[in-house]
């Protein structure tokens, strides 16, 4: 019977292939994530999701247990009255 060292029982740990998200310009049509978001309005991603809690900007909608998204036309929408109020 051969001897079993202590480097060969520890179970080796699988390197996680992490998928990062690209944001990009707002699409013309669609949902977008967070990621988009806060990079089209400017502000940070705690900001956004205080917002959405206060009421200032639209809950999303879930499609996947981790994955929300937003209707363009709802982004869309905040950046006309953000654009309004600075004018004012």
């Amino acid at each position: 019977m051969q001897a079993v060292s202590n480097n060969s029982t520890k179970k080796q740990s699988k390197t996680r292939k992490k998928v990062t998200y690209i944001s990009k310009a707002l699409p013309p049509v669609g949902n977008v994530r967070l990621p988009t978001i806060i990079a089209v309005l400017a502000i940070s991603r705690g900001s956004f999701l205080n917002g959405i809690k206060e009421g200032k900007f639209p809950p999303g909608k879930l499609i996947t247990r981790r994955c929300r998204v937003w209707p363009v036309e709802q982004i869309r929408a905040l950046l006309e009255t953000a654009e309004a109020e600075s004018e004012v």
